[in-house]
């Protein structure tokens, strides 16, 4: 059982599911990103900075929700997020749709030529009984 220190509270945690961070962590930042849900609900289309006064939670967290794709930006907001990769204005994640389509595609075709080389090795896969 793997053990590891958590980057926030540098406690000492045994990651599940590939959590970076403890469960006490976790919950936390549940916790925060609940108050800016809830805020947004009552407050639609508020101001970032608002948003981040009104609830306590920092302005990069809230761009970090904003990235995962856990909250948009309201229509009509312009040039506040970009795509990574084109630049263009999104509402939320990291890429337009055009980018992640691309990205998609390519990612599929990696698969796909990883998946024919590994045919021809011959090597195959089972599950290991006891």
């Amino acid at each position: 059982m793997a053990i590891k220190n958590c980057p926030k509270c540098k406690k000492i945690f045994s990651p599940v599911g590939g959590s970076v961070i403890c469960p006490e962590c976790v919950k936390a930042e549940e916790e925060e990103f609940e108050k800016v849900r809830t805020y947004l609900r009552d407050n639609r289309g508020a101001d970032i900075n608002v948003v981040s006064d009104e609830t306590g939670v920092s302005t990069k967290k809230i761009l970090k929700y904003l990235r995962e794709g856990r909250l948009e930006v309201s229509e009509g907001i312009a040039d506040f997020l970009k795509c990574e990769k084109c630049g263009v204005p999104i509402r939320s994640g990291q890429y337009c749709r055009a980018c992640s389509e691309k990205v998609s595609k390519n990612l599929s075709s990696v698969l796909v030529v990883k998946e024919e080389n590994s045919n021809k090795s011959g090597a195959k896969m089972h599950i290991r009984r006891k």
